[in-house]
C-alpha cells in the first residue's frame, strides 16, 4: 500500500515534466529495492535531432528527489583500474649508519685493510651528500581506485622500476673485492670516488588526494618498496690513474625493502624513502640509506 501511494505520489509530481517533453521519447523505470521505490524519467534523444541524447535524469524515491548530469556523474565512476606511463624520483642519499665500531670485535675488523684501530668509526663513509644522488625510475604503474568520488580519491597503486643510490665518499677510501672484500684507505687522493648500486624494484603504495580547489589536489601517501640487486661499481677518478670503474658485489646484499612516502600539491611532489635492511651481507657492518627527494608524474 506504501508503494502504491509513493507510486502514484511520484507520477502526479513528474506530470509537468511528461507535458514538457512531447517532442522527446522519454523512459520511465520502477525500481525496488530494500523497501525503497526509486522512479526514474529519462530523456532519451530530441525526436527532431536523433544525433542529440539528453544527459539529465530525474530521480524520485525514499530518499528524495534528486536532479543530476549523467556525464558530471560518471566522470567520477570511470574504470577503477588504470595504467600510468612514467613516473620519475631526483633526490639525495644519505647514509644512517648503524655500526657498532667496537674495535675489539674481530668480526668487524676484519672488513678494514691497512686502516688504524683508532680510525675505524663512521668517518670513513662520510658523504658529499649535495653529490650523491638517488635516482628512481618507474616506466610503468598500474593503480587500483579504491575511493573515487569528485572531492577525495583512495588508490592503491603498484609497479616496476629501478632504484639507483649513488654515494660519493669523502675519504679515499677503496672497496676491494679480491682477494677478498675489504674496506682500504688508498694513497691516492681522488678528485672523484663514487660507489652505485641499482635494484630492479616493486613498490606497493597506498594514496591519498583530497580536492583543496578546482584545479589543485592534496597528495599523500605511504608504503613499501622490494628490490633486487642488478649491479653495484665502483667509480674513482685521480691524477695518478685517470678513470677506474670495478663492477663487483662488494659484499651488498642482493635484496633491498624500503619504506616509502610521497606528498605533494597540484604538480608539485616530493618522496622519502628509510631502507629497513642492511645495505651489506654482514651484520658487522650496518649501512641503511635514506633517500629524498621530487617526484615528476605519479598517480
Amino acid at each position: 500500500m506504501k508503494k502504491s501511494i509513493f507510486i502514484a505520489l511520484s507520477g502526479a509530481l513528474l506530470s509537468p515534466l511528461f507535458a514538457q517533453a512531447q517532442t522527446k521519447e522519454t523512459t520511465v523505470v520502477t525500481k525496488e529495492k530494500d523497501g525503497d521505490v526509486e522512479m526514474y524519467v529519462i530523456e532519451n534523444k530530441d525526436n527532431q535531432d536523433t544525433s542529440k541524447k539528453s544527459t539529465t535524469y530525474i530521480s524520485i524515491g525514499s530518499n528524495g528527489i534528486r536532479v543530476s548530469d549523467k556525464k558530471k556523474e560518471a566522470a567520477y565512476k570511470k574504470k577503477r583500474f588504470q595504467v600510468q606511463w612514467g613516473m620519475l624520483d631526483l633526490g639525495l642519499n644519505l647514509l644512517n649508519d648503524q655500526t657498532v665500531y667496537n674495535v675489539a670485535d674481530p668480526a668487524l675488523m676484519n672488513n678494514f685493510a691497512n686502516i688504524p684501530a683508532d680510525k675505524v668509526n663512521g668517518d670513513i663513509f662520510s658523504l658529499k651528500n649535495g653529490r650523491s644522488w638517488n635516482v628512481n625510475i618507474y616506466p610503468v604503474m598500474f593503480n587500483y581506485k579504491v575511493v573515487s568520488q569528485k572531492n577525495f580519491k583512495m588508490n592503491l597503486y603498484t609497479g616496476v622500476g629501478l632504484q639507483i643510490y649513488n654515494f660519493r665518499f669523502n675519504k679515499n677510501i677503496t672497496l676491494q673485492s679480491e682477494p677478498d672484500y675489504k674496506i682500504k684507505m688508498d694513497d691516492v687522493a681522488f678528485t672523484k670516488n663514487k660507489m652505485s648500486v641499482q635494484y630492479l624494484t616493486v613498490p606497493l603504495m597506498l594514496n591519498f588526494n583530497h580536492r583543496i580547489d578546482k584545479s589543485n589536489w592534496l597528495t599523500y601517501g605511504f608504503g613499501a618498496s622490494f628490490g633486487y640487486r642488478l649491479s653495484s661499481w665502483t667509480k674513482q677518478i685521480s691524477g695518478e690513474r685517470g678513470k677506474v670503474k670495478n663492477h663487483d658485489q662488494f659484499n651488498f646484499s642482493d635484496y633491498n625493502v624500503n619504506l616509502n612516502a610521497e606528498i605533494g600539491l597540484g604538480e608539485v611532489r616530493f618522496f622519502g624513502s628509510y631502507q629497513l635492511t642492511n645495505l651489506y651481507k654482514t651484520e658487522s657492518i650496518t649501512h641503511q640509506p635514506i633517500a629524498f627527494g621530487i617526484r615528476f608524474g605519479g598517480i
